[in-house]
């Protein structure tokens, strides 16, 4: 299982109900449709009034923990090449302008000790 994070921010003007109403209710539909490939697909939104441990931690700068798994090496490379496709690229920057900074957002790969 290989297992990939993105830390996405919302637009400062969008409210986080309107950013997670945008992302479950639009962008989601449009990733599940180009980018089928996955195994599993999560969102994990921020709670601002809870989301420190310590008060002393800074304030996370990104809104949502997006979780991707994949079952295989292939699925994985599928994802990325077609990812990487311009044509489908610009439709997913077309749709992120509308409720996040797509500059801002930071890509991991997981390795996970089961």
């Amino acid at each position: 299982m290989i297992k990939h994070f993105f830390l996405i921010s919302k637009k400062p003007e969008v409210s986080a109900e309107e950013f997670r109403a945008y992302y479950e209710a639009h962008h989601v539909p449009l990733i599940k449709r180009l980018l089928p490939m996955f195994a599993f697909y999560q969102r994990h939104y921020i709670d601002r009034s809870e989301s420190r441990i310590d008060a002393a931690q800074a304030e996370p700068d990104f809104d949502v923990i997006t979780e991707i798994h994949f079952a295989n090496q292939a699925d994985y490379d599928a994802f990325l090449n077609t990812a990487s496709d311009p044509d489908v690229l610009a439709q997913i920057r077309a749709d992120e302008a509308n409720f996040l900074i797509s500059n801002a957002t930071r890509s991991l790969r997981i390795s996970s000790m089961e």
